[in-house]
């Protein structure tokens, strides 16, 4: 019976509903593009292995680790760690392995005939990678299969990719140079391979196989494999076998990666990417909710107000509460399910859409496939519902919270006052978003910037529940200027939003959310990169850069640089991601931050990290560790204190803090002696080297010679003071599109949603428009109203958009950079109040014009 009714009234008041549909689906769109993004991060994205195509199961290295504070609480690493060598004897001992093969990876490249890097086709169009450099031992994982002459057999003979060898015109028998973790060497080619996948699909990286022992030299971690590649006997099956690994292997840090997971162990940019998709995913799903339940919640309890006769007179005829809400709950039902399946298609196209963006802004591999499936659009089916109708409990409580003699009084007239519960839950909420704000004056650390972001985005949403006293305020505070500058028009536009606060505030306030939303989510980025770029020039004070290679400078680079005459120090830095924990009201706490790891003490002809208290020059072995002041702060650590790190291949340590400075953001918050990053990571080479010159030194006579290491180091650049500062710059740009490309999505949403309001708020308005039209008005003086008026609302709405954010960014910025000016390009900031403001005025008008078509006699009619 109530399905039925819902079906009849939702025939007849169909426009009513149509903004609750879109907001839905827009929801819907996107909960399943990210929830595709997030299932592609799990189980299942990226690409198909390659030269481990033919071992069904594949041993590498732990992807997490966890730690146990009063609980225990699980991080993923950002690619699987390296394994003891002694795992590959275990492999091969469990029942049903044929052959178990170790493989390792570093950066190898053929030395062109120009002497610089072999250049490979453009990832953007086909997927390659640079090659890099395997023992050869690991060649039938793929298969990898000679083509043409032997395989080699002792150090300085090379095995090269079909197709590599093709572009370096290389066949057996020729020498060929190879640049690789040390000074490049000439090699003999013993042989050419071809890589028989099943797909015939070209190899991502080109591999050039050396014999093993010259192989493990280049990797430079003796006694590490990345991985044990397991043939089985014939007929045994791939779970089974992984199931009696894990057991033998229990306890080693060894784990079983099957099918489409193996990629993760064979190409590290895949394994970042897919843990990249999980924490944006997951982050931005939980956001799209709860502006999906605001949304619909306003355009519901605006529709609620517009209907207010006809729940009035169902009421006055003896409707019970219940009834009422079934009814209500009834409706949305149908709209939601329907919304939300239509959502369905749409948004798997946008996430292969993200994709391929995140892709040119170089955050995930040009090649990476989604992983498809059911759960995805369920989820967001489901979670749409759901939100539709906890969001439809308020309008159904209002709508019952007459007695049925006042309800036909009630929905005569709007009410002139919001009601005093809305006001009062606003202004909690908006008080306790400014105390959240506030966080960062009473407290250092990240856990108090992060409370403030929190803070700033609650008292956006607490400017909903504020919109009609704020319109109110507002409308009064403009009536002057309005009249004055507008005309009769203005006079007129003045006396209707100052007539009916609500209607206005259901316009003003998702105008300010979007600019709100927006301006907090873009601006933390924008201030954390201009911070960290400042600090990067600010602290690189060497006059030299060395950057490029096969993967970055090889560590010997730092020692020739700094026996050049006229060299006052030279600084190696390789940079890597690691972990820090601390216990937090009784559970672990795990942050993320970049750390660097110094070739030694920097000079001070080197880098300026602005020490504020101890010596870099303490920093040596692995029990000691410098850290910024906000990683301090957030980790409750100090000068001779411990902290518990969390190294790349999730090996604890407890160093002592040795140092503290300044300039974290630019250079990474945790510091510790490069030794102890290579042995704990795959990393094998610089990211740069920093080299300072002594007082009085030819510094062009300085820089030839540093150019002149390039004859031994292929692909060596050397940049001046600022090579650091254009390299921040550049990742700066990408970190912020990085945030910026799936933010637009769910700005987008915010602001399609908001149009509907605005539609739906002008449509309900046709009455008073018919009645204007019948007392005199023309239709161009109707419009010139409406054009004064969405003007005055979106004039209020860019004024409390733009100064709500205010705080928190304030005390964002200052608990991140010491500064309370955030930093918002003005050009950023520009067109989010443009494209808000154009959303506003164009979903007034345009719905005006089209309302203003119907004869007055006509819409003096219509059910308001």
């Amino acid at each position: 019976m109530i399905f039925q009714l819902a079906r009849m009234t939702l025939r007849e008041r169909k426009a009513g509903l149509v903004a609750a549909f879109v907001a839905l689906l827009g929801s819907s769109m996107l909960l399943t593009a990210f929830g595709v993004l997030l299932q592609s991060g799990l189980v299942g994205g990226g690409v198909d292995a390659q030269r481990y195509a033919r071992a069904p199961v594949v041993v590498g290295g732990r992807q997490s680790f966890s730690v146990t504070a009063g609980k225990t609480k699980v991080k993923p690493l950002s690619r699987p760690a390296p394994l003891d060598d002694r795992v590959v004897a275990e492999v091969a001992a469990v029942e049903g392995v044929r052959r178990a093969l170790p493989d390792i990876t570093f950066p190898a490249r053929l030395v062109a005939p120009d002497g610089g890097l072999d250049a490979t086709n453009s990832e953007r169009t086909n997927g390659e990678r640079p090659s890099s450099g395997h023992n050869w031992s690991g060649a039938p994982l793929g298969p990898y299969e000679l083509t043409r002459g032997r395989a080699p057999e002792r150090p300085g003979e090379v095995v090269l990719d079909a197709a590599l060898a093709d572009r370096a015109h290389a066949e057996p028998g020729r020498r060929v140079r190879v640049a690789a973790t040390r000074e490049a060497r000439e090699y003999l080619v013993t042989g050419v391979a071809a890589l028989r996948t099943p797909d015939g699909r070209p190899p991502r990286s080109p591999a050039v196989f050396f014999c093993d022992a010259e192989a493990a030299a280049l990797y430079a971690h003796p006694g590490r494999v990345d991985a044990v590649g397991v043939l089985p006997e014939p007929g045994t099956d791939p779970g089974a076998l992984a199931d009696r690994l894990d057991r033998r292997l229990a306890g080693s840090g060894a784990v079983t990666y099957l099918g489409g997971d193996r990629s993760r162990v064979e190409f590290p940019d895949v394994a970042s990417a897919r843990s990249g998709l999980v924490e944006s995913a997951a982050s931005l799903g939980a956001t799209v909710v709860l502006i999906a339940m605001i949304v619909v919640a306003s355009t519901l309890a605006l529709d609620g107000h517009q209907r207010r006769r006809e729940l009035a007179l169902l009421r006055a005829v003896a409707a019970t509460p219940r009834q009422v809400y079934r009814l209500l709950a009834a409706e949305v039902l149908v709209v939601s399910l329907a919304a939300a399946l239509l959502g369905c298609l749409p948004g798997v196209l946008v996430a292969g859409g993200l994709v391929k963006g995140l892709a040119l802004a170089g955050v995930v591999p040009g090649d990476f496939a989604l992983s498809y499936g059911p759960l995805p659009p369920l989820v967001a089916v489901l979670a749409s519902v759901l939100a539709a109708e906890v969001a439809v409990l308020g309008v159904a409580r209002r709508a019952v919270a007459v007695r049925p003699v006042e309800a036909l009084t009630e929905a005569r007239a709007a009410p002139a006052r919001p009601r005093r519960a809305r006001t009062v839950c606003g202004a909690l909420l908006f008080l306790l978003g400014v105390a959240a704000a506030l966080l960062p004056l009473l407290f250092d650390g990240v856990l108090a910037v992060a409370g403030a972001g929190t803070g700033g985005l609650v008292m956006v949403v607490a400017v909903l529940l504020l919109a009609p006293p704020l319109a109110g305020a507002a409308s009064r505070l403009l009536a002057a200027p309005v009249r004055r500058w507008t005309g009769p028009h203005g006079r007129l536009a003045v006396a209707n939003v100052r007539a009916d606060s609500r209607q206005l505030a259901s316009a003003i306030g998702p105008l300010a959310l979007a600019i709100g939303f927006a301006l907090i989510q873009l601006g933390i980025p924008t201030t954390t990169a201009a911070a960290a770029r400042e600090q990067a020039a600010a602290g690189v004070v060497a006059d030299f850069t060395l950057q490029g290679g096969p993967g970055g400078p090889p560590p010997g680079v730092v020692g020739e640089a700094a026996a050049l005459p006229g060299v006052a120090g030279a600084t190696g830095v390789v940079r890597v991601e690691v972990h820090a924990s601390r216990e937090v009201l009784g559970s672990p706490e795990v942050f993320t931050y970049q750390a660097q790891g110094l070739s030694s003490p920097p000079s001070p002809a080197t880098l300026d990290l602005d020490v504020t208290a101890g010596s870099l020059t303490a920093l040596r072995g692995d029990d000691t560790v410098a850290l910024g002041t906000g990683a301090a702060a957030t980790l409750g650590a100090h000068l001779g204190g411990r902290v518990r790190l969390h190294l790349p291949d999730g090996a604890e340590l407890r160093p002592v803090v040795v140092a503290l400075y300044g300039r974290g953001l630019g250079f990474g918050e945790v510091t510790l002696p490069q030794d102890v990053l290579f042995a704990h990571s795959t990393r094998q080479v610089e990211d740069a080297v920093f080299v300072g010159a002594a007082p009085g030194a030819d510094e062009r006579r300085l820089a030839a010679e540093l150019r002149s290491l390039a004859g031994r180091y292929p692909g060596l650049e050397v940049l001046d003071a600022g090579g650091l500062s254009a390299a921040q710059q550049e990742q700066a740009f990408a970190s912020v599109l990085t945030s910026a490309l799936p933010l637009a999505l769910v700005f987008g949403y915010l602001a399609v949603s908001v149009a509907n309001t605005l539609v739906l708020a002008t449509l309900g308005r046709v009455r008073e428009f018919a009645l204007l039209r019948l007392v005199g008005a023309s239709r161009e003086q109707v419009v010139r109203m409406m054009r004064v008026e969405a003007g005055v609302v979106v004039a209020i709405a860019v004024a409390v958009g733009t100064a709500v954010p205010l705080l928190p960014l304030a005390t964002i910025s200052l608990g991140l950079t010491g500064s309370p000016v955030p930093y918002v390009p003005v050009p950023l900031y520009l067109g989010v109040v443009a494209l808000t403001a154009l959303v506003g005025l164009t979903a007034v008008l345009v719905p005006t014009r089209l309302v203003l078509r119907a004869r007055p006699v006509e819409g003096i009619g219509v059910r308001g």
